[in-house]
């Protein structure tokens, strides 16, 4: 006994290496926290058999915080990608250095280890329920004349969804069978091309209606009113009148129409109040509804 209460500490292990040189594979099963202090490591994913870069190591990074505080492997290839200087901290070495920490900051570690694992998954994970209604809704901001390059569009959808670019590609099909889009080839490159943005917005409202178990606008529609939306599209959307001079107005035209097929197209905006209890055309919501019908069996698939 030398009168030190403080246990022998394992120290971390500080290495020259060259470019090229495996700093850490997953092969080795071991849990190791790596510091860059001089040079450039790279961590690259093997696991497709394939050699992807997923990251780059600067001086000051670290990586396998998660690896010995969270029991969570590390899944990349670590190498030098020039002549780097490296500190590594093994498992051993780290319990030992735990064992003469205060206990507070022994939770505060593991706690930052905690968040730092959280923000990782959420960063993964895609804030969107729906992808296929994702894609719809921004196609509809999309110029139907311009022609978008297909790499670059999923690129850019991906970007901004963390959809993985698989999933958005099934979903492009999924609009392809029902000729929303066109994909069209000038040399070795594709091209996407949106027919009709305000069809995408139908779109993307039929499937949230889905999504929300809600019984979707245009199927509340019956036969006689969808002969009268034809009829209002020839009317000027300035064309004021009170409620019961349109119903009789529909009705001189043999658009037969009751009170309650009246309230109907009003809930639904086909018709607008406006000044002294008038009510004018939307004609907007008019062929919104129009084009729903008349592209019935596009949205649902069945073409």
């Amino acid at each position: 006994m030398n009168g030190n209460s403080r246990q022998q500490v394992i120290p971390p292990t500080r290495s020259r290496v060259k470019a090229g040189f495996v700093v850490y594979s997953p092969e080795s099963g071991t849990r190791e926290l790596i510091i860059l202090d001089e040079g450039e490591l790279v961590a690259v994913d093997k696991s497709n058999g394939d050699r992807e870069i997923k990251f780059k190591m600067h001086p000051g990074d670290i990586v396998g915080v998660a690896s010995l505080f969270e029991r969570e492997p590390l899944r990349y290839t670590i190498e030098a990608s020039e002549d780097s200087e490296v500190t590594i901290l093994s498992e051993e070495c780290l319990e030992s250095e735990l064992k003469n920490i205060p206990v507070w900051l022994l939770a505060t570690l593991r706690s930052l280890s905690v968040r730092t694992r959280e923000l990782k998954q959420g960063a993964k994970r895609t804030p969107v329920e729906n992808s296929l209604k994702s894609l719809a809704e921004y196609c509809a901001h999309l110029d139907s004349n311009i022609k978008y390059p297909l790499e670059e569009f999923i690129r850019e959808f991906n970007w901004l969804t963390r959809i993985p670019a698989a999933t958005i590609k099934g979903d492009i099909k999924a609009l392809l069978r029902r000729n929303f889009i066109g994909l069209t080839k000038d040399g070795e490159d594709l091209y996407l091309q949106v027919h009709n943005a305000t069809l995408m917005q139908i779109y993307s409202d039929y499937l949230h209606a889905q999504d929300e178990g809600a019984l979707w606008s245009p199927l509340r529609l019956n036969l006689a009113q969808k002969r009268i939306l034809v009829h209002l599209t020839t009317l000027d959307d300035h064309v004021q009148m009170e409620a019961p001079e349109w119903i009789a107005y529909l009705t001189r035209k043999g658009l037969a129409i009751d009170v309650s097929q009246w309230i109907t197209l009003e809930d639904l905006g086909c018709f607008v109040a406006g000044e002294e209890n008038k009510y004018h055309i939307n004609q907007a919501k008019v062929e919104y509804y129009l084009t729903a019908i008349r592209y019935d069996s596009n949205l649902r698939g069945a073409v």
